[in-house]
């Protein structure tokens, strides 16, 4: 049976935590801002608000990759320390 590789210090844990968080930010204002700042815009504002869905589930998705990827980070290291 394979022993797991020592884990990561606490400052790498809060760093993907702080990266998570920022990318949710950001995507979240955005969707935010199309969402509920530019539907007043008349004729567009309801492709505004359609924007700031899929702005709002593409920052999801985007948090939903990086922690994938910091999954596979992880298995490509263990595999590696074989």
């Amino acid at each position: 049976m394979a022993v797991p590789p020592s884990p990561e210090n606490v400052e790498t844990y809060v760093e993907d935590g702080a990266r998570i968080a920022a990318i949710l930010l950001v995507w979240g204002a955005l969707a935010a801002f199309f969402r509920y700042g530019l539907t007043e815009l008349g004729v567009f504002g309801r492709a505004f608000a359609g924007l700031g869905r899929v702005f709002g589930y593409v920052g999801v998705l985007n948090a939903v990759l990086f922690v994938l990827y910091r999954a596979l980070d992880y298995h490509h290291a263990l595999a590696a320390e074989r």
